[in-house]
């Protein structure tokens, strides 16, 4: 029998069209349960918007009542499915619990998004260690938590799910200008490479893990969180003063983000696990719009 390369090649495109899922498959999450931390405001909150529209039930989860109250009365107006469920990210057993919640609620869960966040400014030499600590016990062990009992669950009941870690663009860019990040950098970092090793693991049971690493973004967060409130009054003026030094040429919006992350729940992501998607508008790469004056700073004597 000889070998006829056209019509293998015609074969293997014949097998592409029988084996192409319809586009609407591959950009929908209709049936879908979500989880996303820190779903009650900001990223989390256009997260789980996205996640909404494009059919999926979602769970928001958050440390406070209030506003998860206001969230959910906002998407329920949409029409949304949706609900909100208390957790504090540094619980495990509230966590299990969340990931319960959402099983008990809408008889699955298929994409998990930890969105749930916590930051504060003070210089390395200022910073206290209960700051440093709890810090990294919501962003970095708060996502190890999520991604451990969702992972459980999702082998479980052989579940091909989605995790998306939120990291920082921090994690490869130092901010601000003269530093302060030095707790929520590490957390954004070890983010990163826990999601790698997670991918890895996870990845024989068709489950797949990757981050996004956002930069400044304008969201509730952004604009109230400030300096560590246990520091000096004269050193939180210090931080403040050199906080308004640099200026962004723009400030990309959450919902810019929150697309990104919402495409990685999506099987258009199939064939991507442990990477870290950098969704901040170029600001990595030090690509702007135009080129904002700066103040000398320090003067100079």
């Amino acid at each position: 029998m000889n070998f006829d390369p056209a019509a293998m090649s015609a074969a293997l495109m014949r097998g592409y069209i029988t084996d192409t899922l319809p586009l609407e498959d591959m950009l929908y999450v209709k049936g879908k349960t979500a989880i996303v931390t820190g779903g009650t405001s900001g990223l989390g909150f256009c997260v789980a918007q996205r996640l909404c529209q494009g059919g999926a039930r979602v769970v928001i989860a958050g440390s406070t009542e209030e506003k998860g109250k206001v969230a959910i009365e906002l998407l329920k107006e949409k029409g949304y499915e949706v609900s909100f469920c208390k957790a504090d990210l540094r619980s495990e057993k509230e966590v299990e619990q969340l990931v319960a919640f959402a099983a008990e609620t809408y008889g699955s869960v298929d994409i998990l998004v930890t969105a749930g966040g916590a930051w504060s400014f003070a210089h390395i030499y200022d910073m206290p260690e209960e700051e440093f600590i709890k810090t990294l016990d919501i962003n970095l062990v708060g996502a190890f938590r999520c991604a451990k009992h969702v992972s459980r669950y999702m082998i479980q009941h052989k579940i091909q799910g989605k995790l998306v870690l939120v990291s920082s663009n921090c994690a490869f860019l130092s901010q601000p200008v003269f530093g302060g990040y030095a707790h929520y950098v590490a957390s954004k970092g070890g983010v990163v490479a826990m999601t790698q090793e997670l991918a890895k693991e996870l990845k024989r049971f068709g489950i797949m893990v990757n981050s996004v690493a956002p930069g400044g973004m304008m969201t509730p967060g952004g604009m109230t969180n400030g300096t560590v409130r246990t520091l000096p009054p004269e050193k939180q003026q210090e931080l403040y003063k050199e906080m308004t030094v640099a200026k962004l040429d723009s400030v990309p919006t959450a919902d810019s983000v929150a697309i990104v992350i919402y495409g990685l729940c999506t099987k258009m992501s199939d064939g991507m696990t442990g990477e870290c998607v950098v969704a901040d508008s170029g600001m990595m790469r030090n690509i702007v719009s135009y080129q904002p004056a700066m103040e000398e700073y320090p003067p100079k004597e």
